[in-house]
């Protein structure tokens, strides 16, 4: 009876343990199925730490044989960031028929996933809290490979949430053309104040043009809005022209409702291009950093390489 129960217990650690590992494959290689956007992802994760892990050890048996391990975490580095420079100058010419641009920018995530873990082995005082190293030259190049790492990370985020963003809002001018939408919601602001004929309600939504509305209207985006995207000046405008409703006309109700929707337009307007403008000023910048990345990249392997030759 003893035997049957640890039998019977065995089958069932069997079964489960194939069960488990059926579902994990499942879940990550799709077992037979086409692979999706998370199961692709997580196999890249895992061949990216398995690589990165392969270079560890390498790096460590060079040290252990007394070795420049560093000569070769710096040959490695190097080729990533040109292969990420060289991926990046191809993402940017898509009539290219080299593959879909999905694909080059997960090469170019991972490769710069593999890219940073690389740059932990070269310098290994990142690990003590130096992110720094000494030195101008030195120095400079960890400050813009952070900086190129940190952008990058940014670009992800934003590239994922930000065009999400500007879909919900519906209707999506052109860049070049928010100035204009701009100028046609100040115009119509003041084409609408001058068709009061009531004393009263022009008198009240002028001093309000004066001193706040046409401000608004008429100023360009803010560096606030820009960077944070906020509507604070918008919710005082609106609970402001609500509030005159008790100093107005009918006529004048309906104006200041009016204007209320120009002024939530003009702040739909100044989302829309602070969130155009984050994705090409990160792009820029990214471009200008990873430009600046190679250039110092180079002239370090070129001292480093006249250092262990003497």
């Amino acid at each position: 009876m003893a035997e049957r129960r640890r039998s019977t217990s065995s089958r069932r650690w069997q079964q489960f343990r194939t069960d488990l590992v059926s579902q994990f494959r499942s879940r990550v290689f799709g077992s037979g199925r086409a692979w999706s956007f998370r199961r692709r992802r997580v196999a890249s994760l895992m061949m990216v730490a398995i690589a990165i892990g392969v270079t560890a050890w390498i790096s460590q048996s060079l040290h252990a044989a007394l070795h420049r391990s560093s000569v070769m975490t710096g040959w490695t580095l190097l080729s990533s960031i040109l292969i990420l420079f060289a991926i990046g100058i191809r993402r940017r010419i898509p009539i290219l028929p080299l593959g879909t641009m999905s694909t080059w920018t997960q090469v170019h995530i991972f490769t710069g996933l593999f890219a940073c873990g690389v740059f932990v082995m070269h310098v290994p005082a990142i690990a003590t809290g130096r992110l720094v190293a000494d030195g101008w030259l030195e120095g400079t190049l960890s400050a813009l490979f952070i900086g190129v790492s940190l952008s990058g990370f940014y670009g992800i985020l934003a590239s994922r949430r930000l065009p999400a963003r500007l879909t919900a809002m519906g209707s999506q001018p052109r860049y070049d053309q928010i100035d204009w939408h701009r100028e046609q919601l100040a115009a119509r602001a003041t084409q609408r104040l001058d068709s009061l004929t009531s004393v009263d309600s022009q008198r009240v939504l002028g001093e309000f043009d004066d001193q706040y509305l046409r401000r608004y209207l008429e100023s360009p985006l803010s560096w606030s809005h820009r960077l944070f995207a906020h509507s604070f000046r918008r919710r005082r405008l609106v609970i402001g022209l609500k509030e005159l409703h008790r100093y107005l006309e009918d006529d004048g109700k309906e104006v200041a409702d009016e204007l209320a929707g120009l002024v939530r337009r003009r702040d739909e307007l100044d989302t829309q291009h602070a969130l155009q403008w984050r994705l090409r000023a990160w792009v820029a910048v990214h471009a200008v950093m990873s430009l600046g990345l190679v250039a110092l990249a180079i002239m370090h392997t070129i001292h480093a390489l006249q250092f262990v030759e003497s």
